[in-house]
């Protein structure tokens, strides 16, 4: 029966997975994809997001202090 269950399951995935188109930024069940890239990703996003802030900050406002800076990097 177990067998019988798993000729099914991959069928029917098989089925389902060229009916819907799923986006490459999709991680969840996704081969070769899993939750820590997704968080490796993201953090990696909110450093570089506050540098830029710091960036646009010193543009607008030509000055800003040093240990802001370092504590950003």
């Amino acid at each position: 029966m177990e067998h019988a269950m798993k000729v099914v399951e991959r069928t029917s995935k098989k089925t389902i997975r060229h009916q819907i188109d799923i986006d490459d930024m999709q991680f969840g069940f996704m081969k070769g994809k899993g939750t820590t890239d997704a968080i490796f990703i993201v953090s990696l996003m909110q450093e570089r997001s506050s540098i830029l802030a710091l960036w646009i900050w010193k543009i607008a406002f030509d000055s800003i202090l040093k240990e802001v800076i370092r504590w950003a990097i």
